[in-house]
């Protein structure tokens, strides 16, 4: 199965995890990157009004098409409850492209569930989903390949 990981990552938890999702699935990856940044204290403030609000950043050009592939895996930080900003803008202008999805969130301790529903509402259903917590980033081998595990 040919196998994309997108993500979008403000502290650099979410690509430590996207990373490992590629090593274990021989995927290729890319990450979403926004044209103004989320650095620093005004970057975060600014981050989650915009997911509060469903605003959606202008990205970069990314360079892989999600329909070259069978499943595309699209990993978010939790910002106010939902997706970061950046990745709502990737749902939206790919989900037409999507074949199957899976998605994986990083969070501090909340929002996980929600964070998932309104990325399947943006996108379609996912084959699978996991979501590692603040908790769980020490160990976040563990939960990353069970979740790779599920989709081989």
């Amino acid at each position: 199965m040919k196998t994309l990981v997108v993500y979008y990552s403000r502290t650099q938890n979410t690509e430590k995890v996207a990373k490992l999702i590629k090593e274990e699935l021989n995927a290729d990856i890319e990450e979403i990157k926004p044209v103004k940044g989320y650095g620093g204290p005004i970057g975060y403030a600014r981050g989650g009004v915009e997911s509060s609000r469903g605003k959606t950043p202008k990205l970069e050009k990314t360079t892989k098409d999600p329909s070259d592939y069978d499943l595309t895996i699209i990993g978010t930080p939790v910002w106010a409850f939902t997706m970061a900003s950046p990745v709502l803008t990737y749902l939206r202008e790919n989900k037409d492209k999507f074949n199957d999805v899976a998605f994986f969130t990083t969070a501090g301790s909340s929002g996980m569930e929600s964070t998932l529903e309104n990325m399947e509402k943006e996108s379609k259903t996912p084959l699978k989903t996991v979501y590692l917590t603040k908790i769980d980033m020490p160990n976040y081998e563990i939960k990353t390949k069970e979740f790779t595990n599920s989709l081989k």
